[in-house]
């Protein structure tokens, strides 16, 4: 079951990153909410991620009350965006080396973030190159340095891109952290607090960006309770066997 490999609270995502740090290991590390679950269901290929290649954790208050139902008592509820602060942080107190993929930034934008946030940025690569492209980029990862590479695409393009890199460049970790970037870099807001604290910063999300969210929200959301009721009530008849 998918809640077997659920990292379900920020300590565990933290030691998962220490122990990583200094192997050269190429780690997988991805973030996982009711959308990603949806996703899950309907792309063979993030699947099998998934279920064999990656480390996952839980996001977001609807992953919460699935662990929840399925009586993991040590969940906590967090969202993956305030967790990559929080990572940011430790990297730049750290210094780590850090190469970053996603987004379509100019280079005065990253090198002002830079500056201001004094991240240890080593490498940078807009979301969006061919496929003739990746040798190349593979090629200026390596060069680079880089302790982690951190790619900002979208589920699960920035998972299947983590997973083929994984096998050809040399850094500790790679980790998935979807629109982050846009947050960080200060080209899009975030919902306010008390929306992200009540648990419902995907309505503020659905309000500024409806045609490409209207979905992931308004069928998404209840498609996600089918699938986690269906999948409790399984596994109850299973037991009963």
């Amino acid at each position: 079951m998918i809640f077997k490999r659920l990292i379900v609270n920020e300590s565990e995502v933290f030691n998962f990153i220490n122990s990583s740090l200094g192997q050269k290991s190429s780690k997988l590390l991805t973030y996982f909410n009711q959308h990603c679950f949806n996703i899950y269901f309907s792309n063979s290929d993030y699947k099998e991620l998934i279920d064999a290649e990656i480390s996952f954790y839980l996001d977001g208050i609807g992953m919460y009350f699935a662990s929840k139902l399925f009586g993991i008592k040590k969940s906590e509820r967090f969202n993956a965006s305030d967790l990559h602060n929080r990572l940011f942080e430790r990297f730049v107190n750290k210094k780590t080396k850090l190469f970053l993929i996603g987004g379509s930034f100019s280079e005065t934008v990253i090198r002002e973030i830079r500056n201001k946030k004094r991240l240890n940025t080593c490498g940078y690569e807009k979301g969006f190159f061919s496929d003739d492209e990746l040798p190349g980029l593979i090629k200026e990862i390596n060069n680079s340095g880089a302790d982690i590479l951190l790619i900002g695409m979208g589920v699960p393009k920035q998972e299947l891109l983590a997973y083929e890199l994984s096998e050809k460049v040399k850094v500790d970790l790679i980790i998935c952290v979807g629109n982050f970037f846009e947050f960080y870099f200060e080209s899009k807001k975030r919902a306010p607090l008390f929306l992200r604290n009540s648990g419902f910063e995907w309505v503020f999300r659905l309000f500024t960006e409806p045609n490409r969210l209207w979905k992931r929200y308004l069928i998404g959301i209840p498609l996600f309770f089918y699938r986690i009721f269906k999948m409790k009530i399984s596994s109850n008849k299973t037991y009963l066997q």
